[in-house]
């Protein structure tokens, strides 16, 4: 795993270009509307962060929802078998201070990987539907961030995103402007000896009862 993304430089770097280009993204998806943010006044550190997926817009409109504070020491675990296996791609996702997270057979040293940055202080945004929606709808949640949650006890922020699929849907590149929203719920904790099974459910319930919210 290259050590750039995630080094001060770069997040300095990161902060710069989003204070630059943040307007034109606001512009696009209509600010985004942001709900729930007094659970953002004192975001834990470390924690995981855990949206549905409807976009390759998800990410730097949940950064920009975020705020300064939330952004900083900020990784995103994306999928290996996609973003890291074109050097174009890699570099691009790695901006955003991506890891790779294998999301096919054994994951045991992506969750390492996640846990390690955890470890550090950092908050480590996983998608736990695995894929962009097809369809708009919240689909099932793969055990990943569970598992992770349940090992380490940190705090699992879920958050519910909402008209982005309609913005840049799967398959297209060209996005077409519209309002967003971005509804940040409150943490959740995996209770002693609850299977990652468990959290799984509660976190996904957790994630739906956030929305739809009409945007």
């Amino acid at each position: 795993m290259p050590a750039w993304q995630l080094s001060r430089a770069a997040g300095v770097g990161r902060e710069v270009v989003h204070r630059l280009v943040g307007p034109v993204l606001g512009s696009l998806v209509g600010g985004p509307r942001i709900l729930g943010r007094e659970w953002l006044a004192e975001l834990p550190a470390p924690s995981l962060i855990c949206p549905n997926h409807q976009s390759h817009l998800d990410i730097p409109v949940l950064r920009r929802s975020l705020g300064s504070h939330g952004r900083w020491r900020l990784a995103i675990a994306a999928a290996d078998d996609y973003w890291f296996q074109r050097r174009s791609y890699r570099l691009v996702v790695s901006w955003f201070a991506a890891i790779p997270f294998r999301r096919i057979g054994s994951g045991a040293g992506s969750i390492h990987a996640v846990e390690s940055l955890l470890a550090d202080g950092w908050r480590v945004v996983i998608f736990p539907e695995g894929t962009r929606s097809r369809t708009g709808d919240v689909g099932p949640f793969k055990p990943g961030a569970a598992l992770i949650a349940v090992q380490t006890g940190v705090p699992v922020v879920p958050v519910r995103i909402d008209g982005l699929w309609a913005i840049l849907p799967p398959g297209s590149w060209r996005p077409r402007r519209g309002r967003a929203t971005v509804r940040f719920g409150e943490p959740l904790r995996a209770a002693p000896g609850e299977s990652a099974r468990a959290f799984t459910a509660r976190l996904e319930a957790a994630v739906r009862g956030l929305g739809p919210i009409s945007t």
